[in-house]
C-alpha cells in the first residue's frame, strides 16, 4: 500500500514538475502571483497524499500491533494450559501415590507372617499339625499357598528354619493325575528330589512333603498330619 502511495506521490510531482517548467518558461518576469496561483494545487496535492500515506503507515502500525496483541494473547492462554495440565498431572501423581499406600498398607498387614528367605516369601508352621487340605486352607487365610519347591537352592536356604525331625506339607499331589503336579500352578511339578524307594503310592498316599532330617520328598495319605509351609503369592 506504501509503495501505490509513493507511485502516485512520483507520478503526480513528475506531472506537475512539467506543468511547472511550462508555466515558469512561459510566464512573464515577475511571476510571483502567477506561479503562487498554479502552484498551489500542487502543494495541497502533495499535502493531500502526505496525508494519506501517514494513515496508511498508521493503519499498518495499527495492524501490527493488533497481530502481535493477538499472538501474545495466545501465548498466554497456552501458558495458563500449561501450566493447568502440569498441576493436574501433579495431583494426579499425587493421588496414585496415595492409593498405592492405601493397597500396600493391607498388604503387608497381610504378609505379616512371612518373612523373606532368599529370594522369596514363607511363613512356616512348626507348631500346629494339619491334613494337607487344612494346610492349603491355612495358607489361603494367611494370603498364601503352600510352597512350591522351584529347586534345590530354594529348599536349601528353607531347611535351616525347619525342625530335624518335622514333616512339612508342600503344594505336590497326585490326587486328580497320574503325574505328581503342583497345585499352585496347575502344572507338573518343577523339582522333585524323592526319598530312595519313594514314592511307593501306599495307602493311597497322593500328597507330598518333605521330611527332616535330609528333607526329601517323601508321599503320604493327605490327611495325614504334618507341619507346613506357606509361600506368600508372586506380586
Amino acid at each position: 500500500m506504501i509503495l501505490t502511495f509513493e507511485g502516485i506521490l512520483i507520478l503526480t510531482l513528475w506531472h506537475s514538475f512539467d506543468n511547472v517548467q511550462g508555466i515558469v518558461v512561459g510566464a512573464p518576469a515577475p511571476c510571483d502571483a502567477y506561479c503562487f496561483k498554479d502552484l498551489k494545487p500542487l502543494h495541497n496535492n502533495i499535502a493531500t497524499l502526505n496525508h494519506r500515506l501517514s494513515e496508511c503507515e498508521t493503519m499498518q502500525s495499527v495492524n501490527v500491533s493488533a497481530r502481535l496483541e493477538k499472538i501474545d494473547k495466545e501465548l498466554k492462554t497456552q501458558k495458563f494450559r500449561v501450566s493447568a495440565n502440569t498441576q493436574g498431572i501433579s495431583r494426579n501423581r499425587k493421588n496414585l501415590s496415595d492409593q498405592m499406600k492405601s493397597i500396600e498398607k493391607p498388604k503387608r498387614e497381610l504378609r505379616k507372617p512371612f518373612v523373606q528367605i532368599g529370594s522369596g516369601y514363607y511363613y512356616i508352621e512348626g507348631e500346629l499339625k494339619l491334613s494337607w487340605f487344612s494346610a492349603v486352607h491355612a495358607c489361603l487365610r494367611h494370603g498364601g499357598h503352600l510352597i512350591t519347591l522351584n529347586n534345590q537352592e530354594e529348599l536349601d536356604a528353607i531347611i535351616p528354619k525347619l525342625y530335624a525331625k518335622g514333616t512339612y506339607w508342600t503344594d505336590v499331589n497326585n490326587l486328580s493325575f497320574s503325574q505328581y503336579v503342583s497345585m499352585t500352578t496347575g502344572s507338573g511339578a518343577e523339582f522333585l528330589n524323592w526319598r530312595k524307594g519313594e514314592p511307593n503310592g501306599g495307602a493311597k498316599e497322593e500328597c507330598t512333603g518333605i521330611e527332616g532330617p535330609t528333607f526329601e520328598m517323601n508321599d503320604f495319605n493327605c490327611y495325614t498330619k504334618n507341619y507346613f509351609i506357606c509361600e506368600a503369592f508372586e506380586e
